[in-house]
């Protein structure tokens, strides 16, 4: 089989035509360039090079090898460079997943920050409920995904990793009754993305009007309870601009309602190993939710 230093061996030559500044571009002796040549040749089984007092000229079976060979060295040389970025995360393909809460308050800042670092890296991002992502990540169609936590997993055992905290509560329209003093009998509709893990604080158990409604897309969440009175589960991370326009408002917490944060975690499987998107990723997201966490302090 042909080595790839015997075809760079045989392009320097074809450029140079002149065996010591061939021998000098690739940093070799002139008596190794000459002993590599004649060992490519003897391995074909025909000669590539003339050489006389006038110098070193191709032969036609010499122009034939290098114009195939030129080409099988670019790829080699393309191939190595994929291989190099994508062992710094720099190119490649990564498909993983992301349910809608973690989805709308992270996705688009990295997705906009790898794309400017690293675009030779496309992503397929599947945004589902976490039961759907499970069967995605257990039949192997998508690296791992990230959830809030409670969720309860099948077999296989899956590797869960810690990537922060989201405040969670209730989230209401600017001017909601809630807000300027409601009848305290007064129930109102309450809508969230999931069930997943998050279960509703106690001073929303006792406001709700029939069951809650579970829907997946986020915008369509914000625009129900900014033009409704359904109270919105979620997290101000998700939001922050509707919240910082006053569009949106958070109700406040009453004291028996334990803890108002939840665990952003993120599943994969034990027994694969992690390629370096996803390391990468996974570095970003907890970057992310650290910036959020000073940009809307709890």
């Amino acid at each position: 089989m042909l080595q790839l230093k015997s075809l760079t061996h045989l392009i320097a030559l074809s450029r140079r035509l002149n065996y010591a500044r061939a021998a000098e571009d690739l940093g070799i002796s002139q008596s190794a360039l000459t002993r590599s040549i004649q060992a490519l040749e003897k391995q074909i089984g025909m000669r590539l090079f003339d050489r006389d007092r006038g110098g070193v000229a191709l032969t036609p079976q010499g122009r034939q090898a290098v114009e195939r060979c030129a080409v099988l060295l670019a790829d080699a040389e393309d191939a190595e460079r994929h291989l190099v970025l994508a062992a710094g995360a720099q190119a490649g393909h990564i498909r993983f997943g992301m349910a809608p809460l973690p989805a709308s308050a992270l996705l688009p800042q990295i997705i906009s920050e790898r794309l400017g670092a690293a675009s030779e890296v496309t992503h397929e991002v599947m945004v589902r409920d976490s039961d759907a992502l499970w069967d995605l990540l257990v039949s192997g169609e998508i690296e791992f995904f990230v959830t809030n936590e409670g969720f309860a997993y099948d077999s296989p055992r899956p590797r869960v990793e810690t990537l922060g905290h989201f405040p969670v509560g209730g989230i209401v329209r600017a001017g909601h009754p809630l807000l300027i003093g409601a009848d305290p009998n007064a129930k109102f509709p309450v809508i969230r993305s999931s069930w997943t893990g998050m279960a509703l604080p106690a001073s929303i158990q006792g406001r709700i009007l029939g069951a809650p409604n579970v829907i997946e897309d986020f915008g369509s969440l914000a625009k129900i309870a900014s033009t409704s009175d359904a109270i919105w589960f979620s997290s101000p991370y998700a939001v922050p601009i509707e919240l910082s326009n006053g569009t949106l408002n958070e109700l406040p917490g009453g004291d028996d309602d334990g803890p108002r944060e939840v665990r952003i975690i993120l599943y994969s499987l034990e027994r694969r190993s992690q390629s370096p998107w996803a390391r990468s990723i996974k570095d970003s997201l907890r970057g992310h939710i650290k910036k959020l966490a000073v940009k809307t302090p709890v």
